[in-house]
């Protein structure tokens, strides 16, 4: 995880405004909130477009996700959240 973004997600999760545990693996998994893929989706320095190719999605299926019109799967959340610079949450807990 890049130093810097993992000092901005510690404060949030600190600050009770990002769920950590939408950061770890397994059953103690939870799904990501609008809020939260909206400030991961923030990281990532692509375009809708280029980041619906780069997850093989629809355009539509990105603004579903940042409108809360579709849920997303645990899959391409780690892959939002390897494209964001946190890591690769299958393997490794990021939080305690």
């Amino acid at each position: 995880m890049k130093a810097e973004i993992a000092r901005q997600i510690t404060e949030l999760i600190e600050q009770k405004k990002f769920n950590g545990y939408t950061l770890v693996s397994g059953e103690d998994w939870q799904m990501p909130t609008v809020h939260e893929i909206l400030l991961v989706r923030g990281l990532i320095p692509l375009t809708d477009r280029q980041l619906a190719h780069r997850l093989d999605v629809d355009e539509r299926t990105i603004r579903k996700w940042k409108s809360g019109q579709t849920q997303m799967v645990f899959t391409t959340w780690c892959c939002l959240c390897w494209l964001a610079g946190l890591g690769m949450l299958l393997e490794k807990r990021i939080i305690r």
